[in-house]
């Protein structure tokens, strides 16, 4: 466990904290240090409150959220592990302890697609107690996006004698938003406990007031759902769990098919069967949360408690952005919602970061990555000859949204619009008119992979060709390496193939194009890009030699090492490469893109040049972090640590690390562990929008890739 000590007065661990994460829209956080000074959000920055409260005697105290007629406990401890959140709180009766546990193992796929999140509690009697009560509340907006909705609820007695509570709206718009900084308005949210009920707002004032629980349901006033648990006395140490899960219903749209969460189609099961099968095996599944932790901080102890407080930042959101389903013909699918940057669903360029983390614990989730972007690939609509950059936006896997053609009519957001669009210039421009014009009306795109073949979508322009190529390549082969499946590179040779032509092509010298890292703009002679595409190529080599393409293998290593070794004549100079090839100027940018060479074993760029990259980064870093390139001083917390793989000195690899440890400590930008920031001023990059929310990243699948120098480590993906 990490615990804030004198070190770190103020007590701040993360910016903001995991309490219950399952997936883009199960996803609960506080974004404050004490859980009782703030509400607790949605990973957005949106109020979705929930609220902890201990009736003891006479006296209502709250440990979680805000209620000023409540007597505030005193926190005295936040502590983190890879899948719990843990409190201690204090009064002069007790002591308090609760934990907040998102079981998202990515080694165990039933568990982690399981919709079921626990809380539990201890109570620490300092004297005998007479009634005490523990309740945990749910506020009514968690059914809802960002406008009040009716909303209905309920309650079971389940088969093991617990009591379960649920709402969700009246009207279940089902799968009716796929923008980005959106919660669903479909589904159920359920908890269990001793006590489990449906109450209104009155209800919990009066048992703030007096401890009594009103069951009255009061259809007009707002709702909430409620677990209590109620002791006639206490005096010794008691303990107790709930638990609160959501049931989207209907999960994805996959190009046609509607899909639910993996859980439910493995298994058969329904949401009541889940959550008591939870509570049953509560025990096994702690056990296996435990046993990951342990090996997890075994395995980075060697970087010491800076780098497991990176980790730990990060690994609830990489797995919990995710959604995990199944498709008609079995195979899993690990769909990444690109949290505030444009909301896309498997965006190749946000899985590439991601696989370090799932390389390490479970290769299948990578190949689930990869699944829907050959099969959009195969699509009459597709007609370029590299790898696409998404599949949709989530949840609706309907085809390619990034770098859309559309037509624009005047409106109050953009005023300088054309007033009118005449039918002929609508079908010259792909016939799409703009889906958001009006930015706060929820909708959802058209499905473009069912569009024919001659129908233009894209402009040229805004697509990441040499990017997404090198993306696939690299992603196939180092889970192809990881654990020896050989079946997604067979039946997607073909596509492998075109798109490592197009390296060959285009490649060593790339245009003027936008890479992942799209925010700085479009950038030519790109030379981090570049080394993406002479490792595309390498990866390629490696995949060639797994399906016994031995002629094919050679071929392309050494085509690799030729790129490789033009590469190093054209930009190596002085000990320096700089951002651009031909920059006479003294830039620089992190060459995150030779990870995968050093983790492949293949030496295409040498020892030398990649540690004096290393030494170079280390003397650029500021307070919190080196920058990403000489541009800006805003960095990437995920390529900062794919870069700490150019260097096998652990030394030098803390060095780089320690200051995003500081980051999540200091920062005052209150969201899920954003990867894009000013390591000057520990800020997150972006601007209020009308909600009043930062729009910069937060909460994306990319900080799986901090966990890469373990990957490094493990020697899992070295081609041997």
């Amino acid at each position: 466990m990490l615990k804030f000590s004198k070190k770190n007065p103020k007590g701040q661990l993360l910016p903001a904290y995991p309490l219950f994460v399952k997936d883009p829209f199960f996803s609960v956080w506080s974004g404050s240090d004490k859980l009782n000074e703030g509400n607790t959000m949605f990973w957005t920055g949106t109020n979705k409150r929930m609220y902890g409260y201990v009736f003891c005697e006479d006296k209502t105290y709250i440990f979680m959220g805000v209620n000023p007629k409540a007597i505030k406990l005193e926190q005295t401890y936040v502590d983190l592990t890879a899948f719990d959140t843990k409190y201690g709180f204090s009064c002069e009766d007790f002591d308090l302890e609760v934990t907040f546990t998102s079981p998202l193992n990515p080694d165990d796929m039933e568990l982690l697609s399981c919709p079921v999140c626990y809380f539990r509690y201890t109570i620490i009697p300092k004297r005998e107690l007479g009634v005490t009560k523990v309740v945990l509340a749910m506020d009514e907006e968690l059914c809802y996006d960002k406008y009040a909705m009716p909303v209905r609820g309920g309650k079971h007695i389940l088969n093991n004698g617990k009591e379960l509570a649920w709402f969700g709206l009246k009207k279940q718009l089902l799968m009716s938003q796929s923008y980005d900084d959106s919660a669903a308005e479909w589904g159920y949210f359920y908890m269990s406990g001793n006590k489990a009920m449906c109450v209104s707002q009155s209800a919990i004032d009066v048992f703030v007031a007096s401890g009594d629980l009103s069951f009255a349901y009061e259809p007009m006033h707002r709702k909430y759902i409620v677990s209590c648990d109620t002791y006639e006395s206490i005096c010794d140490m008691t303990f107790g769990m709930m638990t609160v899960a959501y049931d989207d219903t209907c999960s994805i749209h996959y190009f046609g098919d509607w899909l639910k969460g993996y859980y439910f189609e493995k298994t058969g099961k329904t949401i009541i069967e889940a959550i008591e099968e939870s509570i049953d095996h509560s025990d096994r599944v702690f056990r296996k949360c435990n046993a990951f932790d342990a090996k997890l901080k075994k395995m980075a102890k060697p970087y010491g408690e800076d780098y497991l407080l990176v980790l730990y930042g990060g690994l609830r959101q990489a797995v919990g952005a995710h959604k995990l389903v199944m498709d008609r013909q079995g195979n899993p699918l690990f769909l990444s919602k690109e949290s505030h940057s444009n909301g896309c669903i498997a965006t190749v360029d946000v899985s590439y970061p991601s696989i370090p983390l799932f390389l390490l614990f479970n290769p299948t989730l990578v190949r689930a990555m990869c699944e829907p972007i050959f099969k959009f690939a195969r699509m009459d609509v597709w007609n370029y000859d590299f790898a696409p950059h998404d599949a949709g936006t989530y949840p609706y896997c309907c085809g390619q949204i990034y770098g859309m053609k559309y037509r624009k009519g005047k409106s109050s957001y953009n005023p300088n619009a054309a007033a009118t669009i005449s039918l002929e210039e609508m079908c010259a421009d792909g016939g799409i008119w703009a889906a958001g014009d009006e930015l706060d009306t929820p909708y959802t795109y058209p499905l473009y992979y069912a569009f024919p073949k001659n129908h233009d979508l894209y402009l040229f322009d805004k697509q990441m060709p040499v990017e997404e190529c090198g993306n696939m390549l690299v992603m196939v082969a180092a889970a192809l390496l990881a654990d020896g499946n050989k079946k997604m590179a067979k039946d997607n040779w073909d596509l492998l193939t075109q798109w490592v032509q197009y390296l060959l092509k285009y490649g060593l010298m790339p245009g003027n194009q936008l890479c992942t890292d799209d925010f700085a703009g479009h950038l030519d002679k790109n030379i981090n890009l570049s080394v993406k595409a002479i490792v595309g190529i390498e990866s390629y080599a490696i995949i060639a030699d797994k399906l016994g393409y031995t002629e094919v293998g050679e071929q392309f290593h050494a085509k690799a090492k030729e790129y490789a070794t033009e590469w190093k004549k054209m930009c190596y100079k002085d000990g320096k490469t700089p951002l651009v090839f031909d920059d006479e100027k003294d830039s620089f940018s992190l060459k995150y893109n030779m990870a995968f060479d050093v983790i492949f074993g293949s030496n295409l760029f040498d020892e030398e040049i990649r540690e004096n990259e290393i030494d170079r980064y280390i003397s650029l870093n500021n307070e919190y972090g080196v920058p990403l390139d000489s541009r800006s001083s805003y960095t990437k917390s995920d390529w900062i640590l794919w870069a700490t793989t150019l260097t096998s000195d652990i030394e030098k690899r803390k060095a780089l690390i320690a200051p995003i440890a500081k980051f999540l400590k200091e920062s005052p930008s209150r969201y899920p562990f954003t990867d894009w920031y000013y390591t000057d001023k520990g800020t997150i990059v972006g601007s209020l929008n009308k909600w009043g929310r930062m729009t910069g990243f937060k909460n994306r699948t990319v900080q799986g890739g901090l966990f890469i120098a373990l990957l490094a480590d493990s020697g899992i993906c070295k081609n041997k």
